[in-house]
């Protein structure tokens, strides 16, 4: 008994000089949810990295990092709280103080680009690495030089890529009436069937966006992709404007891509009560 005593007693010792084998309360905290396309993510000092990684297994959207985009991730850690946000507002959160593209294919987004930054003037400060800066509170002033500044590229530059990453700067700015008005331009003047995807989804949060726009992209632009995005946006106004029913179904029945037409027969099924 003496020594079982013993036994005991050096057990508890040892036990008490060991150090903690807690669930690693240090560790990187993220949760993340995902539903009809829409992310609910609760990150708690991760590293950026990490929570991209996370979204690419969790939504199929991968992101792609070009040796400056890397860089310019780096170590970052990320506090950031989302709930029910589109993917591509989530990424464009997450990747703001980056050039970075979101790639589409046909009817979904498939993978974000990272290009990091270009190169600083001398003696320019240095931003803070993606991810750490917060966003621009709703309301608050935006730079209007900068806004004006994307907007230009976005309406005027001849590289598509660069209209791109301007548009997207554009959209996570806080000024919302230069966003409206520059995708209402893009809608009816742009040709690369990225960009007009990407306007596309810009106009779905915004019902002041008019219908007339999409209405010509879903039943006239040549790219199926754009149109089968074009009726998706659609599909979020029937019940305020018969218009919106009215293109699915002539779309259904008459478009020449077989896709588009099983898109709009889809979505109009989507609406039809159980």
């Amino acid at each position: 008994m003496k020594h079982a005593a013993g036994v005991i007693a050096l057990v508890l010792a040892c036990l008490a000089a060991a150090p903690s084998v807690r669930a690693q309360d240090d560790a990187p905290a993220i949760s993340m949810t995902v539903s009809d396309g829409r992310l609910s993510l609760d990150a708690r000092s991760a590293p950026l990295q990490s929570i991209l990684n996370a979204i690419g297994d969790r939504t199929g959207v991968r992101v792609r990092l070009d040796e400056p985009g890397e860089a310019r991730i780096g170590n970052g850690l990320v506090t950031i709280v989302l709930d029910a946000a589109p993917v591509e507002d989530a990424l464009r959160r997450l990747l703001r103080g980056t050039d970075f593209v979101l790639v589409y294919s046909p009817g979904r987004l498939a993978e974000a680009r990272v290009y990091g930054r270009n190169a600083e003037p001398a003696g320019a400060e240095t931003p803070p690495p993606a991810g750490s800066v917060d966003p621009v509170p709703a309301g608050e002033p935006q730079d209007r030089s900068s806004v004006a500044g994307l907007r230009s590229q976005v309406l005027g530059n001849p590289d598509p890529a660069a209209r791109a990453r301007a548009l997207e700067g554009l959209a996570a700015s806080a000024d919302q009436r230069a966003v409206r008005d520059t995708v209402l331009e893009v809608l009816e003047r742009e040709s690369n069937p990225g960009l007009l995807q990407r306007a596309l989804d810009i106009a779905g949060g915004d019902r002041s966006i008019p219908l007339e726009p999409i209405v010509k992209l879903a039943v006239g632009n040549p790219a199926p992709e754009v149109r089968i995005k074009a009726l998706t946006q659609l599909r979020e106004h029937v019940a305020r404007d018969p218009r919106a029913r009215q293109t699915l179904e002539v779309s259904a029945a008459d478009d020449p891509a077989p896709g588009v037409r099983q898109a709009a027969r889809a979505l109009l099924q989507q609406m039809s009560p159980n």
